[in-house]
């Protein structure tokens, strides 16, 4: 959605067109399917000038997804563009084959969402940015609703168990002049933080047994829960604690962080949007992604809740935008 709001900002809205991505599937047990022969690919047969391609694209999957549409777009004269570019489950293999293809099949603009991905892949590009990600843009294009009662904190923890938290207590984080304890639990815990598929599949797991019932509130403030993965749906896993909420669109989480005086979680883009409307975050999560937490100053979001400097990020924000500018022209 930051994608889209910054290209529509540049381009104008007519000159960017949202499409789906391309279809792909994981079996039972956590093995990646591709596109089936018989599907229909239709984005090769786009009549654009660009294909854009943003997020974590850059995996051990990219070439298997993405590479024979690629090159049947270049043999239309189509090239592609890779924004807010981040690496996941990336191995020294297909590092070495990504590197190969972008040497004979190069981006025509390549912004990054963290340092490592700008420093791995950064040369390849026409153009290339060490740029910042475009969930930062969230306030931009998204006003959120007030919401009445007390102020809350949002607890977002699909990947590991929730953790207890205890206010008032002598050792721990403190935030507004309260210092609060967190005592991690369950024998998952270590392993899910490195969110693979089969912690994933552990805590689905998990959920079947009975859940030790959480506070609803914790010292001043109210605990909303969210649930980021959802599917399959098991009630068991996302309504085992009180005030939980999960949704298919995203507005309501955007509203929910927006409105957040803290968010803790274990998924860095509840983090991102959280602190990109003003706000505190801190993540429990063992995983390279929160290099796009760093590259905006969040560099201790793991020790302890941080805020970031609103008026760097918006420097960072207008300095990418303007930069993307003069190359698009």
């Amino acid at each position: 959605m930051g994608v889209e709001y910054a290209l529509k900002k540049l381009l104008g809205n007519e000159n960017v067109t949202l499409v789906s991505d391309l279809q792909t599937y994981t079996d039972g047990v956590g093995k990646r399917l591709y596109p089936d022969k018989n599907q229909l690919e239709y984005i090769s047969r786009l009549d654009v000038d660009y294909l854009v391609l943003a997020g974590p694209v850059l995996s051990k999957y990219f070439l298997p997804l993405w590479k024979n549409t690629l090159l049947r777009l270049e043999e239309r004269g189509v090239r592609y563009i890779l924004l807010s570019a981040g690496m996941m489950k990336m191995t020294d293999n297909a590092m070495k084959e990504c590197c190969d293809f972008f040497t004979h099949h190069p981006p025509y603009i390549f912004a990054s969402r963290d340092e490592k991905t700008f420093e791995a892949f950064g040369e390849y590009a026409d153009h290339a940015y060490n740029g910042i990600c475009f969930s930062f843009f969230t306030p931009d294009y998204y006003t959120p609703c007030r919401m009445t009662g007390s102020r809350y904190m949002v607890l977002n923890f699909d990947k590991i168990s929730e953790p207890e938290i205890t206010a008032g207590v002598e050792s721990g984080f403190e935030f507004e002049g309260v210092t609060y304890k967190i005592t991690e639990t369950g024998l998952l815990t270590k392993a899910a933080k490195k969110t693979d598929r089969f912690s994933d599949a552990l805590i689905y797991a998990q959920s079947f047994l009975p859940q030790k019932k959480r506070e609803s509130k914790i010292g001043d403030f109210e605990i909303i829960r969210t649930d980021h993965r959802f599917h399959p749906h098991y009630r068991s896993k996302i309504y085992a604690q009180p005030n939980s909420f999960c949704a298919d669109i995203p507005y309501g989480y955007l509203n929910l962080y927006a409105n957040a005086a803290l968010t803790l979680s274990d998924r860095v883009h509840a983090c991102a949007v959280t602190l990109a409307y003003g706000h505190s975050a801190m993540l429990f999560a063992e995983t390279n992604r929160k290099g796009l937490l760093e590259r905006v100053g969040a560099t201790e979001i793991t020790d302890k809740p941080v805020q970031l400097n609103l008026n760097k990020l918006e420097e960072e924000k207008t300095a990418m935008l303007n930069w993307l500018r003069a190359v698009l022209k």
